[in-house]
């Protein structure tokens, strides 16, 4: 008898164990999740409120609101839970899809400088050091690329993370690109269907080789490429502060950031040239020194160019 009160005492103890071991395995997931559940709330709740600022902006009740609002990339760093990034980088782009919709409304009259930063030539084997920087500082920028299938990911992360994809041509050849009207199209043609192919973007944005004022085009010969795009509503953009990153000699990234931040100022509406190429290192370098100076300045914002974007061009039609 004492042998089998003991095995139902052992029984009952094991029975209990098992109790609380299922308990503990019902409530400790049913914790976390209310707790995630909280924090979700928290995010909502600071993604309103930014949301709220944007339409305060587009009311024009409140310029100082939209500023910051564009630099909301410091502001959710406070979310540091990784469980929520996903749902913060959703939250993110639903905001900037709502300030980029509304970017034509700017005038020069706002009081806000518009910065677009741009690179050409990409993709290449910076274009993801270049995305991780300005992914860094939540800010959009231009990437006017030529055609490279190796690069087919960084082209679909371009478009993904909210950046405009333009036309620089295929081959970037000049010779060749620039011998007639038709050669040129044929060419561009050919880099807006692998873009659709890749990414589905309907690019309709362009940047001529060189830009438009380079010295190997004939004047006829881009005055038609002019007169083309604008039947097919298609803007080109040149621009008006050089990172001087084009030169062939080696250019430090210190010399980088002092040629844009020493003209950046200079203007309203600033397009800046860089370029995104396996060898240009010290543009990467430069990136967030340029970044960080001009997000210093409360009356300006940095911006992706759009359709809507007023050109800076250095040809004009005839």
């Amino acid at each position: 008898m004492a042998q089998e009160d003991k095995q139902q005492k052992r029984s009952r103890v094991w029975k209990r164990y098992a109790v609380i071991l299922l308990l503990l395995l019902v409530l400790i997931p049913s914790s976390f999740s209310v707790i995630l559940m909280f924090q979700m709330a928290g995010l909502r709740s600071a993604v309103k409120e930014l949301q709220s600022e944007v339409r305060m902006w587009k009311s024009g009740s409140n310029q100082e609101a939209f500023v910051e609002t564009v630099r909301i990339g410091e502001d959710v760093e406070i979310f540091e839970d990784e469980a929520t990034a996903d749902i913060i980088a959703l939250e993110n782009k639903l905001i900037w899809d709502d300030i980029e919709q509304n970017a034509q409304d700017w005038n020069s009259d706002s009081g806000i400088r518009r910065v677009y930063l741009t690179f050409d030539d990409g993709p290449s084997s910076n274009t993801d050091k270049i995305l991780d920087i300005l992914n860094e500082y939540g800010v959009k920028a231009t990437f006017f690329v030529c055609g490279n299938e190796r690069y087919m990911e960084e082209y679909q992360r371009i478009a993904d993370e909210g950046h405009t994809l333009g036309m620089h041509s295929y081959s970037h050849k000049f010779r060749e690109i620039y011998q007639s009207t038709e050669a040129f199209l044929d060419d561009m043609n050919r880099l807006h269907d692998y873009l659709y192919e890749v990414t589905g973007v309907d690019s309709k944005i362009v940047r001529f080789p060189g830009g438009s004022s380079n010295t190997i085009c004939e004047k006829d010969v881009m005055q038609d490429l002019i007169a083309y795009l604008s039947q097919e509503g298609m803007p080109y953009f040149d621009w008006n502060v050089s990172s001087g990153d084009a030169a062939s000699s080696y250019i430090s990234a210190e010399r980088i950031a002092k040629n844009v931040l020493d003209n950046v100022w200079k203007y309203d509406s600033v397009i800046i040239l860089m370029h995104d190429a396996s060898n240009k290192d010290t543009t990467v370098e430069a990136l967030p020194m340029i970044i960080e100076k001009i997000l210093e300045s409360e009356d300006t914002v940095l911006l992706p160019i759009t359709e809507d974007t007023s050109p800076i061009q250095h040809v004009q039609a005839n």
